[in-house]
């Protein structure tokens, strides 16, 4: 029973604080408690102050007219956390001001104080100045008052106040009611009874009581019901007012908010609404209780209680809101506008329910606030009938509470699973395993759970809901039945309403009576408008003793009779409710097959029976399976299922895989089952150990201490609570399971037999008991408890100990980076800005000396952290917690000391057992050059089979000829095999370092790594092994670096191992360019002099040679320095210190023996064969002019001449040539025609002349410019004639090449097969220079000069020359005579930077070092299409396609003269030869080919394959000259495969070999090195010795005769002798011989007798990318260095025979594992003629021997189509070569025509063929030019000649040419070329008009200024508006600009600033700036008018 109210107060209006200024916030309170009963403070409740401000929330202020009285109820809560309802009925009374003082400045002021703000009234009050304030009682007292001088009648708040802790606020609100009605009726019952009976007569029964029916004696009838639960919060109607007011959203949003602890201020101008809606939110929490700051009502004056750091739920007035609008954390809730605002700075952001949950709620709520929502929408909505009764909002109320209740249950499903005791006498201890629950609930996502059991509620919850033995309320017994329930609902919806609504009726009965008959309340009410009287008494003071007396009486009575027999709530078991899925529950889940289980049970099996090997083999599939978290706990449970007593010692390889899996599933445990997982593996770190040495053993916690687990406070906290909870459990079972084998227990693993009652079950029987129990067997079981809790925290600071101390705890800290030690904190959520959440001292960010004592201080700390939370928590008495303090330090010492020998040890004992390291296969003289470094060869992208292979480890060698990886597969199903990867140092390209390489297998991240690259299309990428220090990698990549740029040739491994030993031959050294400053002075001084016309001196030099003519130029090395100085700027930039010969340089002295032997050279040999020389009198002689390399150092000694030509006068023509390389023929066709090459003419700028003006000279003397003439004439003169008709001007052009199939049938005469061109004064192909042109161009006197005159037209028919000559289109403006008939045709060809570039995109491809993601677009394909590699091969098959062609049908001479003559042109010239002579498809034929074109004629190897030693500090680029011209060699065998000699291996045993410098062959860049260096003269030497000497005892060793020095010395230049040098091999020698023993380069398809010139197809489709770039051997490496491959290469036939043999693609080498036919009938014959006793016959005699069966010749008639088929290649090829010439002949034409095509899409009938690529167009897949009518397939539209040829120039340009076309099939070849328009009706150009002109706006000269650091220069400019640009010429008649300017870029035109110009005189105001966005031009107009007119201009196109 209790009192219905503790106190009754009257508090009304103070005059006396109001004029001393009050207490709080300066401001006066002016409320003063008049009476309060009782007077003095009950024991139990003691009164509370500051009741004053709740009274009147908006302060205290005086009104001028009277107010209706009011009711409200504020909530107060006292220190206890206990809630007061005060409840409120204030009312005005009658108020009369006195003026004390009179002043005339006083009286004017008049008061009226108005009831807005309390700061108003006490303003206007204080300038009235001091005011008493007198009761008026009525009339009759106003008489007998003194005289008032001035006076206003006012009106002041009074309240009745009702203190309670009962919230029965319709009471409080009767019982006021009827006390303020008897004093305003003036009714006739005394105030003292009223108030004496409320306060001392009324008992109210507890919950669950009956009705009470009582009156407080004025005539009334009252009753009260208490509520049936204490528990069960009241709203009324309260929670459907909230609703209605903000909507569904917005109360769950604010549900969330409160749930997760934010400040939440409610606003509303009803004091009622605020009450309500506070109630009605905390009780929407239900079952948890609100437990932080709560006032429904705030007084103006506390405002400030608003900027609180905690959590709050308050209401104030809306007035105000101007007050609160700075609170950037609250949410603000407007009440009256349905407004919730959450501010945007609210950190963290306020978290929703999980998103089911949410949206179910959602769903349930509008079902009950909408019902009707559901059918709105339907057209025949069901017809309900009518509810008996319309639901009244009180019991919608509940419907809604139903909802939230069902809400939380369904969220804490399962918590009763997650609580763990910790003890149970004297009282309960119970706390929640967190990570359990949100872990087993896989809730691990949702923020609001996290925050939800963090917070104060849930503690409280735990707190109270947590013991199982209490008495239960509705929402226990929901939540056990909640299961079910949601079950019966999922079969049938409908039910889910009904639940709710059963459940808001048990809630609405709650609250509302039970009393069998409605009981009639009576309560007085004042008559309406009573409050206006105007003459009403005050409120008259209440006799207190009276009230005193009344009180007393009604207790007495109370105390003597109880009246009420309540029935309490009774305790009970509190069901478990639905169970969680345990835990540790292991079944097989979705991801997780029995099958992935019982692999990991095996796995586990097989380590501990020692079966390591079959444990490895699955260990793959178990890492993967430990992804799945049921894998994880089966781990855990089958490891501890080998745990045998508290220690369990495994071998080294056992501990390890034990230690991977702990790892494995540490690291894979996600937040679900982070803790499980680690408390499981917990108690086996301490048990799993290795034995390391003698008294040395190593627990498993050493090895897993890295997982951040272990620093997390909240996980030591949780798993010691488990455990405590285990031990506690077994305390009070009276039959103890024995510990089985003195294992360690483990809470979380030990088998639980299923009748064993569960630790609740347990606390609850013991509390039902806790009564009948003695104290001292409490005591006794208390005590037991504590030293349980006392040991395991021992236990647990051991445990803490190990994990946190790290293994290398002991190292000095300056060798080990500092890691930070810092716990994880357990962060709880703050709410306010400021971050409550401070960091401690222990949580800094990593210390200034990580030494073992600082390590071991924090680990203390910690571990006294976890200490003192988890004993005060268990209520371990103060003297063992401060026993275990002392002891920390002790441990944690200990623990250190014994750490140091264990990592000592460990570190000795490598943690697996590392492979043996197996050594490769060196070559004949290969050593090791470093120790080897052991490494995982990675895996790098190569889209190959060996996946599987790859990663392997092995180890990394060094030697002095390569770079070895050799290991085996890390697949232990692979690990048997063996992986080679190599390649040549002097292929490295590229070394790269990388770092932080992870290995999936051993999942381990290795730090350091190595990236190789090399041009031998191999790349290793491996990861070093931990052993390997950093110092090792350092001194590898040093020595990697010296191996690969040695310090001279000589270094290179083909000089170390074997061959000639050549004494006496000391290195050529190549000094860097200007490596001195002497040097550098000394140079610049000799060229000045020479450019001033001094002669050089000469040096002294004896003739020893007098037969042949050998002479040289002025001074030995005299040319040097004009080759060095001519070549192209940026070959200088790039190959500065190549051919640099110093000028003292002796001249080479040779003998006439020397020039015999040169003369023996292979090329000679070849040159005699094809008739160059004088015997064969086709106009040519084999010439010694270069015989000492004077004429050109790149060149041969021996040369082919014209007879008509002197050797010294070639020598003088050189200076015209880049490098001095004259034209020279190199073959010659069985017709006459000659393939001719060389460099490039020099060009003719002002530096070019500078450059080549020599001493001797005069500087502008042109009299080389006959040399050459007369050279080209001489040339020309050898080759045949022309016949008349073709000579003739009926232009019968290039009859050859439009013959059908037959090249020489006959055509007529007279038909015009060509287009006839026409050309215009100044065209492109008539432009001045000296190429050759016959000495006319440049000559005053020239005939051709008068083409100047532009009425003069040289009409010039395009007709078949002698002499094409093929060069670069910046050569355009070269031109041969037709006097002499030589043309010159500009070709496109892939450069030195295009194929660079090429290769670098290609070995990305081929080796991409990563893994290329098709889906980013670069799959392999991709990838070699934009490396544009095929598309250059293709562009090389086609130009010399083209030579082919106009040598052999032609029957004209081709002359290549491309760049400087030693890359293109080498490709070029060996590629024609290759498809025009037969000879050179032969073994033999193809060696003489490379030492003729490319060795002889100096193709710079050297360079080119960036071998030059100088070449170490600088980054020049490896280019693939050689490797393309092999590559084309390839798809020529593809194409052809009968008309090689050689195979692929052949030509990929070169690729390898040309960068490997195994041989001598391709290491120097031209015959001058080979013979500097003594090599050249022992080839010679050897060439003249007979072939038994050279391949003598066909060993490597004696394949020459020089070791017997059978070559003297005094051949050599005169040289000190220095060191002894080998020689080396020459690569076709080594190949000759290796011919001789095995057909391993022979092509056994090989024909020889075909005499047929190749004409190969150049289309990309049909090229393939050549297996050398993709394909590998890991088996034995590249399967080009024979010795190391060979080793086990006598592979038995017979044994193989029958036998099925696996080769695997990438492993094995295939050509050797399944060789083909021939090879196997070739072996076989040798073995059976070894079985026979014979000696077995070279293979080469057998094969030649072979009889070849005669075929019966077919006799077949061929058919229109076969012959078709037969000429369509031909054809095909005629018409790219007849394209290809004409695109070079129109190249000048092509700036004319700035028109793009205008496509649109055209489906293509008939079949067409493409304009631009020749091939068939069919379908509707054609694009057509919509002005010229040109075709194109899609792909051809983007490469296609830009330029739309429908418009005409303008008159005073080039025309294009007059195109005259009648043969069918040269119309559409001679159209395509010309991109000239062959539409339907065959209109040609001339036929069109000028559609549009090229418009020129305004021309004349201007100066402009170059780029950076250059000069101004004199241009004529013509400003185009239509092309909207600003072109700029040479000079006025150019027709080509020099560039342009596109108008669309300029930004400005402004006048400048003048400059000097270099002109005598300047107009200041001539000067004009063009900026664009990408620089500014400045130029300079001869004077200011004409710079403003072009300003005008330009601004005017702008515009």
């Amino acid at each position: 029973m209790s009192r219905l109210a503790d106190y009754f107060v009257i508090v009304g209006y103070d005059n006396d604080k109001e004029k001393t200024a009050g207490n709080v916030n300066g401001q006066p309170i002016c409320g003063k408690i008049v009476q309060r009963f009782p007077e003095k403070d009950w024991p139990d409740t003691p009164f509370i102050e500051g009741i004053e401000w709740f009274c009147q929330p908006l302060g205290w202020n005086l009104s001028c007219e009277k107010q209706e009285p009011k009711f409200f109820v504020s909530v107060l809560t006292d220190i206890d956390a206990n809630k007061h309802y005060c409840a409120c009925l204030s009312f005005h009374e009658t108020l009369a001001i006195t003026q004390t003082r009179t002043s005339v400045d006083d009286e004017d002021e008049t008061i009226c104080p108005t009831n807005t703000k309390y700061q108003h009234q006490q303003h206007v009050v204080g300038a009235a100045g001091a005011v008493d304030v007198v009761a008026v009682p009525g009339t009759s007292t106003v008489a007998t008052t003194a005289p008032i001088t001035h006076h206003s009648v006012m009106y002041a708040p009074k309240c009745l106040v009702l203190i309670s802790r009962l919230d029965c606020a319709e009471t409080f609100k009767n019982c006021l009611g009827t006390i303020y009605t008897v004093y305003i009726e003036n009714l006739p019952y005394a105030m003292e009874n009223l108030i004496g009976n409320i306060l001392g007569c009324i008992q109210v029964p507890p919950a669950g009581g009956p009705q009470v029916r009582f009156s407080i004696g004025a005539g009334d009838k009252q009753s009260l019901q208490p509520p049936q639960s204490s528990s069960l919060p009241m709203t009324g109607s309260g929670v459907h007012f909230l609703f209605k007011q903000l909507g569904i959203k917005n109360v769950l949003i604010l549900l969330c908010a409160v749930m997760t602890e934010n400040k939440i201020l409610f606003h509303s101008k009803c004091y009622w609404h605020l009450t309500d809606s506070c109630r009605a939110l905390v009780a929407l929490m239900y079952p948890f209780r609100y437990t932080h700051v709560y006032i429904p009502i705030l007084p103006a004056p506390l405002t400030e209680v608003l900027s609180t750091p905690t959590p709050f739920i308050m209401g104030i007035h809306s007035s105000l809101q101007t007050e609160i609008s700075d609170l950037l954390d609250v949410i603000v809730v407007d009440l009256d506008g349905g407004l919730v605002t959450i501010p945007e700075s609210l950190s963290p952001p306020v978290p929703i329910l999980p998103t089911p949950l949410w949206e179910q709620t959602q769903d349930l709520l509008s079902m009950i606030l909408f019902p009707n929502l559901a059918q709105a929408d339907l057209a025949f909505p069901t017809l309900e009938r009518p509810a008996p009764l319309a639901k009244t909002e009180a019991q919608i109320d509940k419907e809604l509470r139903a909802i939230f209740m069902r809400l939380f249950a369904q969220l804490l499903q399962g918590y009763r699973s997650c609580l763990t005791i910790i003890r149970i006498h004297p009282k309960p201890v119970i706390t929640f395993h967190k990570a359990g629950f949100v872990g087993a609930r896989d809730l691990i996502e949702s923020d609001f759970l996290f925050r939800v059991l963090d917070s104060m509620f849930f503690t409280t919850f735990v707190n109270e809901r947590g013991p199982p033995w209490r008495s239960s309320d509705a929402w226990d017994d929901l939540y056990s039945s909640m299961n079910e329930l949601v079950k019966s609902e999922a079969n049938n919806r409908n039910l889910i309403l009904t639940h709710i609504q059963e459940l808001g009726r048990t809630l609405y009965e709650n609250e509302s009576s039970n009393a069998p008959t409605a009981y009639a309340q009576k309560v007085l009410r004042p008559p309406e408008g009573a409050f206006h009287r105007i003459h009403q008494p005050a409120f008259p003071r209440i006799n207190s003793d009276k009230v005193e007396l009344i009180i007393n009486d009604g207790l007495r009575k109370n105390g003597l009779s109880q009246r009420f027999h309540v029935t309490r709530n009774q305790n009970r078991i509190i069901p478990m409710g639905p169970r969680l899925p345990e835990v540790l529950d292991v079944g097989p889940s979705v991801h997780n097959s029995a099958r992935r289980l019982e692999v990991l049970r095996t796995c586990i099996a097989y380590i501990f029976e020692n079966r390591i090997a079959d444990a490895r083999k699955l260990l793959p599939a178990v890492m993967r399976t430990l992804k799945h978290r049921d894998a994880r706990i089966l781990l855990c449970r089958e490891l501890f299922g080998y745990v045998h007593g508290n220690k369990a010692v495994l071998d080294h390889q056992q501990f390890d895989l034990v230690i991977r899996f702990m790892n494995k599933a540490l690291q894979n445990s996600s937040g679900v089952d982070k803790y499980t997982v680690a408390a499981a593996l917990l108690p086996m770190s301490t048990i799993f150990c290795r034995k390391l040495s003698t008294g040395v053993v190593q627990f498993a916690y050493t090895e897993i201490q890295d997982h951040l687990i272990w620093r997390n406070l909240q996980f030591w906290e949780s798993t010691f609570y488990q455990d405590v909870q285990a031990q506690i459990k077994a305390l009070y079972i009276l039959h103890r399971r024995q510990n089985e084998y003195n294992k360690e227990a483990n809470s979380i693993l030990d088998e639980v037999p299923l009748e064993e009652p569960s630790a609740l079950e347990i606390t609850a029987e013991q509390l039902r008991k806790s009564p009948t129990i003695e104290e001292e067997r409490k005591a006794e079981l208390a005590k037991s408890e504590e030293s349980t809790l006392y040991s395991q925290a021992i236990h647990f600071a051991n445990r803490m100990v190990s994990l946190l101390i790290p293994l290398d705890v002991n190292v000095d800290a300056a060798r080990k980076p500092k890691p930070a030690f810092r716990m994880e904190e357990n962060q709880s959520v703050s709410n306010s800005i400021m971050d409550s959440h401070s960091l401690s001292e222990h949580s800094d960010e990593g210390f200034e000396e990580n030494d073992a004592l600082e390590i071991g201080v924090n680990v203390g700390k910690t571990i006294s952290r976890f200490i003192d939370c988890v004993c005060t928590e268990g209520g371990v008495t103060s003297e063992h917690i401060r026993n275990l303090h002392d002891m920390v330090p002790g441990v944690v010492h200990m623990h250190i000391e014994s750490l140091e020998p264990v990592y000592l040890e460990a570190k000795r004992h490598p943690h697996v057992q590392k492979p043996k390291i197996q050594t490769p296969c060196l070559l004949p003289g290969e050593e090791l050059a470093t120790e080897h470094l052991r490494c995982f060869l990675m895996p790098d992208g190569r889209e190959d089979d060996t996946q599987c292979l790859i990663p392997a480890e092995g180890a990394l060698f060094l030697t002095n000829y390569r770079i070895v990886f050799k290991g085996s597969p890390c697949d232990p199903l692979f690990c048997e095999q063996t992986i080679v990867r190599a390649f040549p140092i002097a292929s490295l390209l590229k070394e790269k370092k990388i770092s932080v390489l992870y290995l999936a297998h051993l999942d381990q991240t290795l730090p350091e790594g190595l990236q190789l690259r090399s041009s031998s299309f191999q790349l290793l990428k491996v990861a070093f092994d931990t052993e390997v220090t950093p110092e090792h990698i350092e001194t590898f990549r040093k020595l990697l670096a010296k191996a690969r740029h040695p310090f001279d040739e000589f270094e290179y491994f083909a000089f170390q191992s074997y061959g000639t030993m050549l004494q006496g031959v000391a290195p050529l050294k190549t000094k860097e360019k200007y490596s001195t400053l002497k040097g550098f002075a000394k140079k610049t001084l000799l060229r000045t002099a020479k450019k001033a016309g001094f002669k050089q001196k000469v040096p002294t030099k004896r003739k020893l040679i007098t037969d042949y003519d050998l002479t040289a130029s002025s001074g030995g090395g005299g040319g040097s320095v004009d080759a060095l100085e001519t070549r192209s700027i940026d070959d200088e930039l790039e190959d500065g210190d190549e051919f640099e010969l110093q000028n003292e340089t002796l001249p080479r002295l040779l003998t006439t023996k020397d020039i015999e032997r040169m003369r023996e050279r292979s090329y000679v040999k070849d040159w005699k064969r094809l008739g160059f020389d004088a015997e064969s009198q086709h106009g040519f002689r084999i010439s010694n002019a270069n015989a000492n390399y004077a004429m050109c150092r790149t060149y041969p000694a021996i040369v082919v001449a014209p007879v008509q030509f002197s050797d010294p006068a070639m020598t003088h023509l050189g200076r015209c040539f880049k490098s001095q390389r004259i034209p020279l023929p190199t073959w010659r066709h069985s017709n006459g025609a000659l393939l001719i090459r060389g460099a490039q003419p020099n060009s003719k700028s002002v530096i070019g002349m500078l450059k080549n003006t020599t001493g001797n000279t005069m500087p502008h003397d042109v009299t080389h410019y006959h040399e050459q003439d007369k050279y080209f004439m001489a040339l020309i003169n050898t080759m045949p004639k022309l016949t008349l008709t073709q000579y003739s001007g009926m232009n019968l052009s290039m009859s050859s090449l439009l013959l059908g199939s037959s090249g020489g049938a006959a055509v007529d005469e007279h038909q015009p097969l060509t287009p006839e061109l026409t050309r215009k004064h100044k065209t492109n192909l008539n432009v001045n220079d000296n190429k050759c042109s016959g000495g006319a161009a440049n000559n005053k006197s020239s005939t051709m000069k008068s083409s100047g005159n532009s009425n003069s037209q040289a009409a010039h028919a395009f007709r078949k020359m002698r002499l094409y000559a093929l060069s670069e289109k910046s050569q355009a403006k070269s031109n041969l005579s037709a006097d002499c008939c030589a043309d010159f045709i500009p070709v496109d060809y892939p450069d030195i930077r295009q194929s660079r570039s090429a290769f670098k995109k290609l070995i990305r491809a081929c080796m991409p070092s990563h893994n290329t993601n098709d889906a980013d677009g670069q799959s392999f394909a991709k990838m070699v299409e934009q490396s544009e590699w095929l598309q250059q091969i293709s562009s090389l098959l086609q130009l010399s396609g083209a030579v082919v062609d106009l040598i052999d049908l032609q029957e004209s001479s081709v002359m290549l003269s491309l760049e400087d003559g030693y890359d293109v042109t080498a490709q070029l010239s060996s590629i024609a030869q290759l498809c025009l002579d037969p000879y050179y498809r032969s073994l033999e034929g193809f060696r003489v080919l490379i030492e003729k074109e490319w060795l002889a004629f100096g193709h710079r190897f050297a360079h080119r394959s960036n071998l030059k030693p100088s070449h170490a500090s600088t980054n020049i680029a490896f280019a693939p000259t050689f490797l393309q011209f092999l590559d084309v060699v390839h798809q020529l065998q593809r194409q052809f495969p009968i008309a090689f000699e050689f195979n692929d291996f052949y030509l990929r045993f070169l690729a390898y070999h040309v960068v490997s410098c195994r041989f001598r062959t391709f290491v120097f860049d031209c015959e001058l090195e080979r013979y500097d260096s003594g090599i050249a003269a022992v080839e010679d030497k050897r060439g003249s010795l007979s072939a038994k000497h050279m391949f003598g005892g066909g060993s490597a060793a004696n394949g020459s005769d020089d070791e017997c020095n059978v070559y003297p010395m005094d051949m050599r230049s005169p040289r000190t002798p220095t060191q002894l040098n080998r020689i080396g091999h020459s690569i076709f020698d080594y190949i000759e011989r290796q011919h001789s023993k095995t057909p391993l380069f022979y092509n056994f398809l090989y024909s020889g007798d075909k005499d047929e010139v190749l004409r190969p197809q150049y289309s990309i489709a049909a090229l393939d990318l050549w297996s050398y770039y993709t394909n590998e051997e890991l088996a034995q490496g590249p399967p080009y260095d024979l010795e190391v491959t060979n080793v086990d290469d006598e592979i038995d036939l017979s044994e193989v025979k029958g036998k099925r043999m696996v080769i695997s693609a990438g492993y094995d080498n295939i050509e050797k594992c399944n060789p083909n036919a021939y090879v196997c009938l070739l072996s076989e014959v040798k073995q059976a003629e070894t079985e026979r006793g014979h000696l077995p016959q070279k293979w080469q005699q057998v094969w030649k021997n072979l009889e070849v069966p005669k075929l019966e010749l077919m006799s077949r008639k061929t058919s229109l189509s076969s012959m078709l088929v037969q000429t369509q290649s031909k054809l095909q090829h005629k018409r790219s070569t007849l394209e290809f010439i004409m695109k070079g002949r129109l190249a000048g034409y092509q700036d004319k025509f700035f028109h793009p095509h205008r496509f649109e899409k055209h489906p293509y009938t008939t079949p067409t063929n493409c304009n631009h690529c020749t091939k068939l167009l069919w379908g509707p897949v054609g694009y057509r030019c919509m002005d010229c009518g040109n075709s194109y397939h899609e792909k051809c539209t983007e490469l296609s000649m830009k330029n739309c040829t429908k418009y005409k120039a303008i008159d005073g340009s080039v025309g294009p040419p007059n195109v005259n076309i009648s043969q069918g099939d040269t119309a559409s070849i001679a159209s395509s070329a010309a991109t000239t328009a062959r539409t339907s009706s065959h209109h040609f150009y001339n036929q069109f008009s000028s559609n549009v002109a090229e418009n020129r706006t305004h021309e004349g000269h201007l100066y402009k200024r170059g780029a950076l650091l250059k000069g101004w220069k004199q241009r004529w400019f013509v400003l185009d508006s239509i092309k909207h640009q600003l072109r700029y010429y040479d000079t006025s008649d150019d027709t080509t600009p020099k560039g342009f300017i596109e108008l669309a870029e300029v930004q400005s035109v402004t006048a400048a600033q003048p400059t000097q110009i270099g002109t005598k005189r300047v107009d200041e105001k001539g000067f004009f700036d063009l900026k664009t966005s990408k620089r500014t031009y400045n130029f300079y107009a001869v004077n200011a008018n004409l710079a403003q007119e072009w300003i005008e201009k330009l601004q005017a196109c702008l515009q």
